[in-house]
């Protein structure tokens, strides 16, 4: 920034004044990361450990039921999941054991800022997909909406900036770039 040197009669040489940044850094947005990872590691923690039997393939309570509450509503590519998925109820299960995990997955690596950009592209899928997949406005409960919408938007975040200085991400950027180069592929993970 050029100022002017009143002592001098003339222009000063640019001097650096403290300009303040319009950046926000991405540290303040721990607390985002932790609560999105919080909600993502409670999703698999209320199959798992609270109500087992939501995912016991022969119980009546299984959780692959609202799969027939989804598919009139769903929209686009995930329709079509899901009807397969109540064709073929043995699917059903495996993808929802599996849906389970990556919750887990993404939920632990968004806690502690592991791989953080991967654990994000992976809630973002999951979050748009139950979007998706409940026809925008929830159909068994409206609070899918607000699952598939704010854990959306936050994962994406999380996509686009990485994790921030207080995450595993900042160890690991001292002995690796956080760079996964598959022949001209070059995937930004951390």
């Amino acid at each position: 920034m050029a100022v002017l040197n009143p002592t001098r009669g003339g222009p000063a040489a640019a001097t650096a004044a403290p300009v303040e940044s319009e950046r926000i850094p991405v540290s303040y947005l721990w607390p985002l990361r932790f609560i999105l990872g919080f909600q993502f590691l409670t999703a698999w923690a209320r199959r798992y450990l609270n109500a087992p039997h939501k995912l016991d393939y022969y119980a009546s309570s299984n959780i692959g039921h609202k799969f027939s509450t989804f598919m009139p509503h769903a929209i686009g590519p995930i329709k079509a999941m899901i009807q397969g998925l109540i064709l073929h109820p043995h699917a059903a299960w495996a993808f929802l054991i599996f849906f389970t995990w990556v919750e887990f997955t993404v939920g632990l690596f968004l806690l502690t800022g592991t791989l953080t950009r991967l654990a994000a592209l992976g809630g973002t899928l999951l979050s748009f997909g139950m979007l998706l997949g409940n026809g925008w406005l929830g159909t068994a409960c409206i609070d899918e909406f607000q699952i598939g919408s704010v854990e959306g938007i936050g994962s994406m975040i999380f996509l686009f900036v990485g994790a921030g200085s207080f995450s595993v991400d900042h160890w690991l950027h001292r002995y690796w770039d956080g760079h996964l180069r598959i022949g001209k592929l070059d995937l930004h993970l951390t």
